[in-house]
Protein backbone atom coordinates (compact mmCIF):
# COMPACT_ATOMS: atom_id res chain seq x y z
CA UNK A 1 0.00 0.00 0.00
CA UNK A 2 1.21 3.91 -0.73
CA UNK A 3 1.96 5.87 2.48
CA UNK A 4 0.69 9.14 0.71
CA UNK A 5 2.09 11.46 3.08
CA UNK A 6 5.32 10.14 2.31
CA UNK A 7 4.81 10.70 -1.24
CA UNK A 8 3.39 14.11 -0.97
CA UNK A 9 6.25 14.99 0.81
CA UNK A 10 8.38 13.58 -1.18
CA UNK A 11 7.33 14.85 -4.20
CA UNK A 12 6.83 18.19 -2.29
CA UNK A 13 10.55 18.54 -1.60
CA UNK A 14 11.27 17.84 -5.50
CA UNK A 15 9.37 20.28 -6.08
CA UNK A 16 10.82 22.96 -3.64
CA UNK A 17 14.38 21.88 -4.69
CA UNK A 18 13.44 21.99 -8.16
CA UNK A 19 11.84 25.29 -8.41
CA UNK A 20 14.06 26.97 -5.85
CA UNK A 21 17.33 25.27 -5.84
CA UNK A 22 18.56 23.00 -3.15
CA UNK A 23 19.46 25.82 -0.99
CA UNK A 24 15.51 26.42 -0.60
CA UNK A 25 15.34 23.61 2.50
CA UNK A 26 18.76 24.62 4.07
CA UNK A 27 17.41 24.62 8.24
CA UNK A 28 13.95 24.33 7.28
CA UNK A 29 11.68 21.90 8.02
CA UNK A 30 9.06 20.39 5.31
CA UNK A 31 5.30 20.23 7.19
CA UNK A 32 2.72 17.84 5.74
CA UNK A 33 0.11 20.83 6.91
CA UNK A 34 0.88 23.01 3.97
CA UNK A 35 0.80 19.91 1.25
CA UNK A 36 -2.79 20.56 -0.69
CA UNK A 37 -5.35 18.84 0.92
CA UNK A 38 -6.23 14.85 0.53
CA UNK A 39 -10.06 15.78 1.04
CA UNK A 40 -10.85 16.67 -2.89
CA UNK A 41 -13.88 14.44 -4.43
CA UNK A 42 -12.14 11.77 -5.08
CA UNK A 43 -14.96 9.10 -5.95
CA UNK A 44 -15.13 5.44 -7.08
CA UNK A 45 -15.36 6.54 -10.40
CA UNK A 46 -14.87 9.42 -12.42
CA UNK A 47 -15.30 10.36 -16.26
CA UNK A 48 -12.60 12.80 -17.46
CA UNK A 49 -14.40 14.53 -20.68
CA UNK A 50 -12.54 18.07 -20.86
CA UNK A 51 -9.77 18.44 -19.03
CA UNK A 52 -7.15 20.62 -19.95
CA UNK A 53 -4.79 19.69 -17.70
CA UNK A 54 -2.84 22.36 -14.85
CA UNK A 55 -0.23 21.97 -12.30
CA UNK A 56 1.44 18.09 -12.26
CA UNK A 57 2.13 17.43 -8.75
CA UNK A 58 -2.00 17.91 -8.09
CA UNK A 59 -2.79 15.93 -10.77
CA UNK A 60 0.17 13.09 -10.15
CA UNK A 61 -0.84 13.11 -6.32
CA UNK A 62 -4.85 12.93 -7.20
CA UNK A 63 -3.58 9.65 -9.80
CA UNK A 64 -1.49 8.28 -6.82
CA UNK A 65 -4.71 8.70 -4.80
CA UNK A 66 -6.80 7.32 -7.42
CA UNK A 67 -4.35 4.36 -7.87
CA UNK A 68 -4.50 3.54 -4.11
CA UNK A 69 -8.32 3.65 -3.43
CA UNK A 70 -9.54 1.71 -6.65
CA UNK A 71 -10.78 4.92 -8.30
CA UNK A 72 -12.11 4.33 -12.21
CA UNK A 73 -11.83 6.46 -14.84
CA UNK A 74 -13.39 6.39 -17.95
CA UNK A 75 -11.91 8.40 -20.76
CA UNK A 76 -14.66 10.29 -22.65
CA UNK A 77 -13.29 13.52 -24.15
CA UNK A 78 -10.07 15.97 -24.35
CA UNK A 79 -7.66 15.12 -21.84
CA UNK A 80 -4.56 17.08 -22.42
CA UNK A 81 -1.31 17.75 -20.66
CA UNK A 82 -1.27 16.73 -16.74
CA UNK A 83 -4.13 15.05 -17.28
CA UNK A 84 -2.15 12.49 -19.14
CA UNK A 85 -0.98 11.48 -15.68
CA UNK A 86 -4.71 9.60 -14.99
CA UNK A 87 -3.00 7.05 -18.21
CA UNK A 88 -0.39 5.60 -15.70
CA UNK A 89 -3.16 3.93 -13.20
CA UNK A 90 -3.56 0.42 -13.75
CA UNK A 91 -5.30 -0.88 -17.04
CA UNK A 92 -8.07 -2.55 -14.60
CA UNK A 93 -8.76 1.01 -13.77
CA UNK A 94 -9.47 2.89 -16.75
CA UNK A 95 -11.85 2.51 -19.98
CA UNK A 96 -12.26 4.53 -22.71
CA UNK A 97 -14.91 5.44 -24.79
CA UNK A 98 -15.06 7.20 -28.39
CA UNK A 99 -14.35 10.82 -28.54
CA UNK A 100 -11.54 10.77 -26.65
CA UNK A 101 -8.35 11.77 -27.05
CA UNK A 102 -4.93 12.84 -25.43
CA UNK A 103 -2.97 16.05 -25.45
CA UNK A 104 1.07 16.01 -24.57
CA UNK A 105 3.50 18.54 -24.43
CA UNK A 106 6.35 19.37 -21.67
CA UNK A 107 5.77 20.56 -18.84
CA UNK A 108 6.24 24.92 -18.57
CA UNK A 109 5.68 27.34 -15.69
CA UNK A 110 7.97 26.82 -12.84
CA UNK A 111 11.95 27.15 -13.01
CA UNK A 112 13.86 24.67 -16.18
CA UNK A 113 15.06 22.35 -13.81
CA UNK A 114 11.36 22.44 -11.85
CA UNK A 115 10.15 21.57 -15.72
CA UNK A 116 12.30 18.91 -16.32
CA UNK A 117 11.16 17.05 -12.83
CA UNK A 118 7.79 17.42 -13.51
CA UNK A 119 8.73 16.23 -17.06
CA UNK A 120 10.57 12.90 -15.97
CA UNK A 121 7.43 12.43 -13.12
CA UNK A 122 4.98 12.45 -16.17
CA UNK A 123 7.20 9.77 -18.37
CA UNK A 124 7.60 7.74 -15.43
CA UNK A 125 4.23 7.18 -14.40
CA UNK A 126 3.03 6.34 -18.31
CA UNK A 127 2.86 2.88 -19.46
CA UNK A 128 5.19 2.13 -22.12
CA UNK A 129 2.77 1.94 -24.80
CA UNK A 130 2.21 5.98 -24.26
CA UNK A 131 5.56 6.31 -23.70
CA UNK A 132 6.77 4.61 -27.29
CA UNK A 133 3.81 6.84 -28.41
CA UNK A 134 5.70 9.88 -27.49
CA UNK A 135 9.41 8.84 -28.14
CA UNK A 136 8.04 8.04 -31.44
CA UNK A 137 6.84 11.55 -32.04
CA UNK A 138 9.95 13.25 -31.38
CA UNK A 139 9.25 13.30 -27.20
CA UNK A 140 8.17 16.08 -25.29
CA UNK A 141 8.03 19.64 -26.60
CA UNK A 142 6.53 22.98 -26.44
CA UNK A 143 3.75 21.74 -28.94
CA UNK A 144 1.15 19.86 -28.17
CA UNK A 145 0.87 16.38 -29.83
CA UNK A 146 -2.77 14.48 -29.90
CA UNK A 147 -2.77 10.58 -28.85
CA UNK A 148 -6.53 10.21 -31.02
CA UNK A 149 -9.04 7.22 -29.27
CA UNK A 150 -8.47 5.02 -32.30
CA UNK A 151 -4.83 4.27 -30.92
CA UNK A 152 -5.35 4.39 -27.44
CA UNK A 153 -8.31 2.63 -27.90
CA UNK A 154 -5.56 -0.44 -28.61
CA UNK A 155 -4.30 -0.55 -25.13
CA UNK A 156 -7.35 0.53 -22.62
CA UNK A 157 -10.53 -1.17 -22.86
CA UNK A 158 -14.08 0.10 -24.51
CA UNK A 159 -15.91 1.48 -21.21
CA UNK A 160 -19.50 -0.54 -20.72
CA UNK A 161 -22.21 0.50 -19.28
CA UNK A 162 -22.20 1.04 -15.20
CA UNK A 163 -22.34 4.56 -13.37
CA UNK A 164 -19.76 6.88 -13.01
CA UNK A 165 -19.19 10.33 -11.66
CA UNK A 166 -18.09 13.25 -13.15
CA UNK A 167 -14.97 14.51 -10.81
CA UNK A 168 -16.57 17.20 -8.88
CA UNK A 169 -20.43 16.69 -9.75
CA UNK A 170 -22.07 14.26 -7.86
CA UNK A 171 -24.44 13.37 -10.92
CA UNK A 172 -24.08 9.90 -12.18
CA UNK A 173 -23.52 9.05 -16.03
CA UNK A 174 -23.24 5.96 -17.61
CA UNK A 175 -19.71 4.72 -18.05
CA UNK A 176 -17.23 2.04 -17.24
CA UNK A 177 -17.03 -1.56 -17.58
Amino acid sequence: MINTKAVRALLLTACLVAVCGDGALAGKKVRLASLPSNNDYSPRAVSIGSDSGGVVINYGLRMLRWRQNGTKVRFSGSCRSACTLYLGLASSQTCISPGASFGFHSPFGASSRGNRVAQAFMMRNYPGWVRSWIRSRGGLSGSIKTMSYGYASRFIKPCGTSAVARRGSPRRQPADG
